[in-house]
């Protein structure tokens, strides 16, 4: 059976710390690190893959670069630009030429198909099918510190005729800053502007608002802070929309810090909080003021399991898009993956809802946990971009995926794909005629659920034929009065040992019973005498029907019990002498009697509570505790 989330591996030869698919090809999938400067022997390098397979990732490309020059940091893939798709990357400078203040961290490249014969591949007879070159390096930082790097790199979701922006931060700057800039010229880069910081910025993340206008978040480890930018207002200075409370005191306090954001919506930003202490992971959904001043204030908050006490990395996926800037967003799901400490992947859904122009969320759920991803940590996390295929969708639409890449530093790269299925939607809620897809994996409660359900169904159906059994052969007091039900061939194949139906007669087994009064299995033996006495009960251990079988009295004829001071067991049977016998059938006895003679045959070892008093309807008995009178002690004596 296939499973319900296939996945590809890679294993390349040097170590992996950035991965992002190509927007407008998901099917590839660009990645890039290294060994960093010096003689490790590991080279630095960016590797384009093919992940059209599910089950298969395949090189198509890759570029050395320089081993005196640091490894790759960051990726992200941005437009076409005439045949070269542009791969933005940060590499810093060879050692001498930081040192020198010449540190090009901002990497351009090209990826075109290879000329035919060009391209050298792992395997010389199967040639590489794209080619990767640099374009251009620059260097947008102004810090000169030779342990600053380039750490983050994001780009705008990329829209037709419409600019595209970008951002780089500092990692290990004594003064952080974060370069805007968009990607209309190459060398450098045009310039939007720059924001300079007192702390290091942890994550930021662009979303398109209108017509050539765009909103920038980015937080430091308690703040967060928004910037609007547009042709009118690149200088404008970020306006602070949420602090940790408690995060202006004095006072040492355990806090927790932000490790990452993303937009859902020009509405909603995600953030992923790492509680102080490895205590756990919160996902906190931020409605931001319509002014974008104020404080946020937050919609929904999920806490992760416990197993999860730390989070490295966080990607998010709208699977119903807009089309361009300027359309509102609909009704969508967005799925959202977390990457923990402990080399897992836990994945959640969320839903828009928009009515009468307003926007909620519903609450975060999560649906899948995916454990052991990578040997070591995962450097690296990303979602292809989702295009849904053009309506109306039909039977002869394919199946629609969506693919999460991660990469770890053990040198792997992993591809999950997640089926998606239309789901109709509702013109009484306002939602469009057109279906959008959702993810086509049941919730990890929905599973924990239907488990829990049909094990419950189990355990009852068990319960119900363990109890049927052990009815039919007597070993427990009746419930479910399943000799009622069961064919009497099937009785006796169970072993029934102790009633039989009304009028059957069994062939005496001469296999006696235990003096306890335990019941024994048929065909086990006991210590106890085979022979039969048919015409007393005492030193006998048989049970009563084999008793009442061996007196073998006439059709119609009874079976009479007394007291006997002579017998070991102080009681007595034969067959019923209406002259000579007085007494009193079982349903005519008082209570008291009832109880009298079920204790007495109790002791004796003749009768056990799981016979039922059925047997004993139609047996005579003689009056407990004395003799009815000299003639009938006389009468008994000869009987």
């Amino acid at each position: 059976m296939a499973p319900l989330i296939p996945s590809a591996k890679a294993t390349l030869d040097y170590p992996l710390y950035a991965c992002d698919f190509d927007p407008a090809d998901s099917s590839r999938l660009v990645v890039g690190g290294g060994g960093g400067a010096g003689r490790s022997g590991v080279g630095n390098k960016i590797t384009l893959l093919d992940t059209s397979k599910a089950t298969e990732l395949q090189e198509i490309g890759e570029i050395d670069l320089s081993k005196d020059e640091d490894n790759v940091t960051s990726i992200a893939v941005g437009q076409k630009k005439g045949k070269a798709t542009l791969v933005y990357a940060g590499a810093n400078s060879s050692t001498k030429d930081i040192e020198a203040g010449r540190n090009l961290h901002f990497r351009v490249f090209g990826i075109e198909p290879a000329t035919k014969g060009k391209g050298k591949g792992k395997d010389p007879e199967k040639p590489l099918a794209n080619k990767i070159s640099e374009i251009s390096r620059s260097k947008l930082f102004d810090a000169r510190e030779k342990d600053t790097y380039q750490r983050v790199l994001r780009l705008s979701k990329p829209f037709p005729d419409q600019p595209q922006l970008g951002a780089v931060a500092t990692g290990f700057a004594k003064e952080s800053e974060i370069v805007l800039f968009d990607t209309s010229t190459l060398t450098p880069p045009n310039s939007r502007g720059a924001v300079k910081l007192s702390k290091e910025a942890v994550d930021f993340d662009f979303i398109q608002a209108g017509e050539k206008e765009y909103l920038f978040a980015y937080c430091d480890e308690y703040d967060i802070y928004l910037k609007k930018i547009s042709p009118d207002m690149d200088t404008s200075l970020p306006e602070e929309i949420y602090v940790t409370p408690a995060s202006r005191g004095s006072e040492k306090v355990t806090l927790p810090n932000f490790r990452a954001l993303r937009f859902l919506t020009p509405e909603f930003l995600l953030m992923l909080t790492n509680i102080h202490s490895n205590g756990g992971v919160v996902l906190q959904i931020l409605r931001i003021h319509p002014s974008g001043k104020g404080q946020c204030r937050i919609s929904q908050s999920c806490r992760l399991p416990s197993s999860i006490t730390k989070a490295t990395g966080l990607a998010v996926a709208n699977l119903t898009p807009p089309l361009s800037p300027t359309t509102p967003q609909e009704y969508t799901q967005f799925v959202i993956a977390v990457a923990g400490q402990n080399i897992s992947i836990s994945l959640f859904k969320v839903d828009l809802q928009v009515m009468n122009k307003v926007s909620m969320v519903t609450p975060i759920k999560p649906f899948r946990t995916l454990n052991n991803v990578h040997p070591h940590q995962i450097t690296s996390l990303t979602f292809s971009n989702f295009t849904p295929p053009a309506h109306p969708v039909t039977a002869s639409t394919p199946p629609q995926y969506i693919k999460l890449a991660s990469t770890g530093v053990s040198n792997t790269v992993l591809v999950h794909t997640l089926p998606l299925f239309p789901v109709p939607l509702s013109m009484k809620r306002g939602q469009s005629r057109t279906p959008r897809y959702v993810v086509a994996l049941p919730s990890m409660k929905a599973v924990v659920g239907l488990a829990v359900a049909l094990s419950t169904i189990g355990i009852l159906i068990a319960a119900v034929l363990v109890q049927g059994i052990l009815e039919v052969r007597g070993g427990v007091p009746v419930r479910l009065n399943a000799r009622e039900y069961v064919p009497l061939r099937v009785q006796e194949a169970l072993g029934r040992p102790y009633t039989f139906p009304s009028g059957y007669e069994g062939i005496p087994t001469g296999v006696p019973a235990s003096p306890t009064g335990y019941n024994h299995h048929l065909g086990v033996p006991t210590d106890a005498e085979n022979d039969i006495n048919a015409d007393s009960l005492g030193g006998s251990a048989l049970r009563l029907p084999e008793i009442f079988a061996s007196l073998q009295p006439t059709p119609g004829g009874q079976i009479y019990i007394h007291e006997h001071d002579k017998e070991e067991s102080g009681i007595k049977a034969a067959v019923h002498d209406e002259e000579v016998h007085k007494g009193k059938s079982w349903d005519d006895l008082k209570h008291e009697q009832k109880k009298l003679w079920l204790k007495k045959l109790k002791d004796a070892g003749y009768w056990a509570e799981d016979m039922g008093e059925t047997i004993l309807k139609g047996v005579v008995f003689g009056e407990i505790g004395g003799v009815i009178g000299g003639a009938v002690a006389q009468a008994v004596g000869g009987g």
